[in-house]
């Protein structure tokens, strides 16, 4: 595992790579946070309302959990629930990192000594977890009548694809040889 988070750390020493990886997560999280209307359009002047701060443990679906401000924008409207976002900031990390890794096996394949569609397979998880969040609300949009059992599948996404991520993270790091990527880099 140390192993790993070395050469993790050493494809994001190159500035290129951790911008990536910070733009693709934090795009994820933004629409992570749609998703789960956290942040949804519209709102008319400046506002700013707040309640209990212990009400943010208080659950509003298997894994999303209440807000604890609005705020109020022109055109916007944020609630804040700060474990909503510390979930879709852990998601949206290791979605950004399994992307800056199979970007890496596109550009320089050599690097990499795996399959470059095995990487660009790490990005179903991240799929999985969007869907998990935004399936059930469609579901009731669309009037289904859904047994319990499928709705209790989409609690498990998230968790699930939480723990993908990470083993295919963990997989395509192993085999990323960071020394020919210096390298190539230098050259």
């Amino acid at each position: 595992m140390k192993e790993s988070l070395s050469k993790l750390g050493t494809v994001l020493s190159i500035p290129t790579y951790r911008r990536l990886g910070l733009a693709v997560s934090g795009a994820y999280l933004l629409l992570f946070l749609v998703a789960l209307q956290d942040i949804s359009a519209g709102g008319r002047g400046l506002d700013f309302l707040t309640t209990n701060w212990d009400r943010m443990f208080d659950r509003t679906g298997p894994l999303t959990f209440e807000p604890v401000a609005r705020v109020t924008l022109p055109g916007v409207t944020i609630l804040v629930s700060p474990l909503n976002i510390l979930l879709g900031a852990g998601l949206s990390l290791l979605v950004g990192l399994n992307l800056v890794i199979t970007w890496v096996a596109i550009r320089q394949p050599r690097i990499c000594s795996f399959n470059r569609s095995t990487g660009i397979l790490a990005s179903i998880p991240a799929l999985l977890a969007g869907s998990a969040c935004c399936a059930p609300a469609i579901i009731l949009i669309l009037g289904l009548q859904v047994s319990s059992l499928f709705i209790s599948i989409f609690q498990i996404l998230i968790p699930l694809s939480a723990v993908l991520l990470v083993i295919t993270l963990k997989l395509m790091v192993d085999r990323t040889n960071t020394k020919l990527l210096l390298r190539a880099i230098q050259d």
